[in-house]
């Protein structure tokens, strides 16, 4: 297994840890939320992403919101 298989394998375990489950038939409400907070725990926030990419703002945080959105309206 190579490192980025490891490290996306990290990923998805933290997510299951969540909450956020591959089976599940409606997605939790937050994913975008439950995301964020995964991909924190690895060191990537908006920040971060901000610096790599040498722009002022990257649009995470809307996605997230857009995220959360979209799941909690297909609760309903």
């Amino acid at each position: 297994m190579s490192n980025e298989e490891e490290k996306l394998d990290k990923v998805v375990e933290a997510l299951e840890k969540e909450g956020v489950s591959a089976t599940d038939s409606v997605a939790s409400e937050g994913i975008g939320d439950k995301i964020s907070k995964v991909f924190s725990l690895f060191g990537v926030t908006s920040d971060t992403v901000q610096k790599w990419l040498g722009i002022d703002e990257c649009g995470c945080k809307k996605r997230q919101k857009f995220l959360n959105g979209v799941l909690k309206d297909n609760q309903k």
